[in-house]
């Protein structure tokens, strides 16, 4: 969906910023397959911020062309992956199913903390506000560093621990003070065809990478969305609990805010990647994988995204 110019103050937690992007360039496809092995998870200090802001990153060097950059990637016409790699300050872009539904596993979490902020922006929430989690929210495991029925967080505490552990109490405490119907329609509004959660909360949720991709735009230049707001997503999505194959297999180099979601035939993510040469968008959505499957195809789009762009 086409944005006014955003502001340019900087988010304060971290400097420079993102920026518009140009449409999207045709889509490649991939052919073949890779394997990569990852490391052994190594528990680490809190990762670096990438930036959300407003400000285009300016590098004299020109982007490359991506076509072709995830050739070999999948196995020929596989419709087990939805992948999209761009660029975010030139809207170089590369993509392998990316209009095709999956299940989104937590990914629709930034959905739902994007409503939530724009919300705390009209006025209608404050972030300091409690959000009491009830018996229905807890329909789900919680992980660690989550909640329990009784407890009562700030909105602020809710969505940070929404995105970096992945509470399912605050997604569906959230999703029933928001209402799913309007989750479901902030979604359709933003431009985001694939993405809905179930109406009777009985079904899985669906995104797409093409969504998930538009929606990290959004979120890092969109005017939409204030400094302030920008600011919670960005200390959630930069302390994501493991595992994580971006985290473990990129350098300490690159600056990594990301969302991850896993069920047990999936493991998706979401990410916005940054170097001082630019910023990327990497998405992975899929379906009927084991999860050392598509974290190793997790991992070689992020080696992708350095090689190609970020280094």
């Amino acid at each position: 969906m086409p944005t006014a110019p955003p502001a340019s103050t900087p988010l304060p937690v971290a400097t420079p910023t993102l920026a518009p992007v140009a449409p999207p360039t045709p889509v490649v496809t991939a052919t073949s397959v890779a394997r990569v092995v990852l490391p052994t998870p190594v528990p680490t200090a809190e990762p670096p911020l990438a930036s959300i802001s407003a400000e285009a990153h300016v590098d004299a060097t020109p982007v490359p062309e991506l076509d072709g950059a995830l050739d070999g990637l999948l196995p020929d016409g596989s419709p087990a992956y939805g992948l999209v790699l761009e660029d975010l300050g030139s809207g170089a872009r590369a993509a392998v199913n990316d209009g095709e539904p999956f299940p989104s596993a937590s990914l629709y979490k930034l959905g739902v903390a994007w409503l939530a902020l724009r919300e705390v922006d009209a006025g209608k929430l404050n972030l300091d506000d409690p959000l009491p989690i009830e018996d229905d929210d807890t329909v789900e495991p919680e992980p660690r560093g989550g909640f329990k029925s009784g407890d009562s967080p700030t909105v602020r505490e809710a969505l940070e621990a929404m995105l970096s552990v992945s509470s399912n109490a605050a997604a569906h405490a959230f999703l029933r003070m928001l209402g799913r119907t309007s989750v479901n329609q902030e979604m359709e509004r933003i431009g985001l065809t694939q993405t809905r959660v179930s109406d009777d909360g009985e079904t899985e949720a669906v995104t797409s990478a093409g969504d998930i991709a538009h929606l990290l735009r959004l979120i890092s230049t969109s005017p939409e969305l204030s400094v302030a707001g920008k600011e919670v997503l960005a200390r959630g999505m930069a302390n994501i609990a493991p595992p994580d194959a971006l985290r473990d297999s990129l350098p300490d180099s690159v600056g990594i805010l990301d969302k991850t979601g896993n069920l047990p035939d999936s493991s998706n993510v979401a990410a916005l990647l940054e170097t001082s040469r630019g910023t990327v968008i990497v998405v992975v959505v899929d379906t009927g994988v084991t999860p050392g499957e598509a974290r190793a195809v997790i991992a070689e789009m992020g080696q992708i995204a350095l090689h190609t762009l970020l280094e």
